[in-house]
């Protein structure tokens, strides 16, 4: 199948459609790894949770092109395990080799198949089935669930938040929705967002170059439009990269996103035991 670069602009409608909730069975947790069968089909990834015994809110983590779960883990699951979430994650279809990325340096991108990547319909089910994954495990409070994404996994979050009432709130970092001057088949078009009642907070960086700007403003409008709860916060100068070179910024935010949302206590984070 022919594929194409990622900063390659084209016109495509980017999609979610409908889906059920996720029939999980099987479900097997061994240290942090867990597997399952979701609808039928394999799924694997990393649950992480903090010391004690619940209920604690959960959150769904998204990586972006060439990540996956255990590195989406690594990253972004300490911190989100001290302010007391699970954390949960999968791979996605654009995924990368454990250890390798395919995305090289100086502006140059590995070809991949967009035609699967990001806001697509397998990626939303597996997602809905990290969902309910959360929801069932007996320390987790179905009422407090969350989702977290960044780059094309802030893609696969806007189009789950579209897919389900599951979610208190969400964030994303580097991402958004198709725009006039940016058609990506792996980003959710403003139809998707606009399907979105979840809170949102969108983080974004002034000079990304890989999703643009507009490409989360536009998010927020829809959200605007739509009287959707979100706050907008973009960081001067930054740009892909913005979780790893504002991180701290980027944790306060959030904290304070998720604890205005309800879904951390307002007097302090619950805090993991050593």
């Amino acid at each position: 199948m022919k594929t194409i670069p990622l900063l390659v602009i084209f016109t495509i409608t980017a999609f979610a459609t409908a889906q059920p909730v996720p029939m999980i069975e099987n479900f097997q947790l061994t240290g942090g790894r867990w597997t399952c069968s979701a609808d039928g089909r394999p799924l694997s990834g990393i649950l992480l949770k903090p010391g004690g015994n619940g209920p604690f809110p959960g959150i769904v983590l998204s990586h972006g092109l060439g990540g996956n779960a255990r590195m989406m883990a690594a990253n972004r699951g300490p911190e989100m395990v001290k302010l007391g979430f699970v954390c949960i994650a999968t791979d996605y279809t654009h995924a990368g080799k454990e250890g390798r990325v395919p995305v090289g340096g100086r502006g140059r991108f590995a070809e991949v198949d967009f035609s699967t990547a990001g806001a697509r319909p397998e990626n939303i089910r597996r997602a809905l089935a990290c969902v309910e994954i959360l929801r069932q495990q007996k320390d987790v409070d179905p009422r407090r669930i969350a989702a977290y994404g960044h780059s094309m996994g802030a893609f696969v979050t806007i189009a789950l938040a579209a897919e389900t009432d599951q979610l208190t709130a969400a964030a994303i970092t580097a991402g958004g929705v198709t725009t006039d001057s940016y058609q990506a088949a792996s980003a959710p078009g403003a139809d998707v967002a606009a399907r979105v009642r979840t809170p949102f907070l969108i983080l974004q960086g002034s000079t990304d170059v890989t999703v643009p700007p507009e490409s989360a403003a536009r998010f927020k409008r829809v959200l605007d439009d739509h009287r959707v709860p979100n706050k907008m916060s973009v960081f001067e100068g930054v740009g892909h990269n913005l979780p790893g070179e504002r991180a701290d910024e980027v944790n306060q935010r959030m904290r304070e996103w998720f604890t205005e949302c309800g879904l951390l206590p307002a007097t302090g984070s619950r805090r993991a035991k050593p």
